[in-house]
């Protein structure tokens, strides 16, 4: 079996617990679905399913209106909302090719799941057949969820009256997602991430709009993730449609491959307690094997565990780090399991403990990332710098570059 495959299996098979029987809306943009992507994007929405997510997803069209939608313009609209769900179906069908899975029939469902209503005059203006929507038929989608199909809804929606009305698909998914109370909206867009961030809260979001500039469409999306928070669903997310696996490694990951929104910090970071030394010895033994860590008993991190630092979410630890005295003011930054996503948040917490606790120089030992412990605030030095007893037991088989970082500032 590839190690490569074997560690990803289990890193992600917490994240398969916790989201099956979960309910998760995507919503898949025009430009998703032009994308050369858009087959794997399907298949890896198929191996969702299979997993036991509850999906929801709502598409767009090719041809979209930002102002008054006349008659011909609907036309259009819903002429391209036919060939991208056709074309969803199409993608669907094939299930899960190349895999023993390639022959499961996953059911689709859809049809008058959203009533609308005219969005009216705005700044004098007939908006005309442009809509918005007056209610998400929750109870119906569920029972559609419960005989376990995958439900489409597409950009236009029909009135008491039977007219028919275009919707923005940015504003239909992030109401689709509060009414059913998704636990999820993902978002395919051409950026990979917000700001280059791995995650924010919808405040942060606030503050980096006054210096992120994205084009319009994304900042459409971005702004329907964040309306999907204040709606009631915990997390959104913002993914890239032109990378392969992309969904796949932003929900079975602890790094994730994207940008998680959420109202709040969602990660809580704690000091470990005895019951989590088998989970810290499981979230360390991939770096352990490939090397990036240095290989510690299992008896011994029980015994330490105190000096441990653990990210939990969900109830799953998705990421570690020790914190051990060398003299009266230092202290090395060891066992970090965390990547871009956690790493700077266990960072930050260790400075405040150490701090705390009388801590003026931070080492930290490392063969492979000392430019990211350079990146956050830490210089290199060398083994000449390490106290007496730290120096002794310095393995010099490892060759590991040491960085210290002054807390005293």
């Amino acid at each position: 079996m590839n190690d490569d495959y074997a560690r990803f299996f289990r890193a992600s098979s917490p994240y398969i617990r916790a989201h099956r029987g979960r309910t998760f809306v995507v919503m898949i943009g025009a430009d998703a679905l032009a994308a050369d992507n858009a087959a794997n994007m399907v298949h890896d929405l198929a191996l969702l399913h299979v997993l036991g997510v509850r999906l929801v997803v709502v598409h767009g069209a090719e041809t979209e209106a930002d102002g008054p939608v006349e008659s011909g313009l609907l036309d259009d609209i819903q002429a391209s909302a036919a060939i991208a769900r056709s074309k969803l179906e199409s993608l669907f069908t094939t299930g899960i090719p190349l895999s023993p899975l390639r022959e499961r029939h996953i059911p689709l469902a859809g049809g008058n799941l959203v009533t609308a209503r005219p969005i009216g005059i705005v700044n004098g203006v007939d908006q005309l057949a442009a809509g918005a929507v007056r209610r998400v038929h929750v109870d119906t989608i569920r029972r559609l969820l419960d005989a376990d199909s995958v439900v489409l809804i597409s950009p236009v929606g029909y009135g008491n009256t039977g007219a028919t009305y275009a919707l923005g698909v940015e504003k239909l998914a992030a109401t689709v997602a509060g009414d059913l109370r998704a636990h999820k909206l993902i978002v395919y867009d051409a950026a990979r991430r917000i700001a280059g961030r791995s995650d924010v809260t919808t405040d942060e979001l606030t503050r980096l709009r006054t210096t992120w500039r994205p084009d319009a469409r994304t900042a459409r999306r971005v702004a329907a993730l964040a309306d999907a928070c204040r709606r009631g669903v915990p997390r959104t997310h913002l993914i890239g449609f032109d990378e392969d696996g992309v969904l796949l490694k932003e929900l079975f990951t602890a790094e994730g491959a994207g940008t998680q929104v959420s109202d709040g910090d969602y990660r809580v970071i704690r000091r470990a307690v005895p019951a989590d030394a088998g989970a810290v010895i499981e979230l360390m033994r991939p770096l352990v094997a490939s090397g990036t860590l240095t290989p510690r008993p299992g008896d011994l991190i029980e015994r330490q565990i105190e000096r441990f630092f653990v990210a939990e979410l969900d109830g799953t630890l998705t990421g570690c780090c020790a914190l051990f005295p060398l003299d009266a003011d230092a202290a090395e930054l060891a066992c970090l399991v965390g990547g871009d996503a956690l790493g700077p948040r266990l960072l930050a917490t260790v400075e405040v403990a150490a701090r705390t606790g009388g801590v003026r120089r931070l080492f930290a030992l490392t063969t492979q990332a000392a430019d990211w412990f350079v990146e956050h605030g830490f210089r290199r030095t060398s083994v000449e710098a390490l106290p007496v007893d730290r120096k002794a037991l310095y393995n010099y088989r490892r060759n590991s570059h040491v960085l210290i970082k002054d807390l005293s500032r």
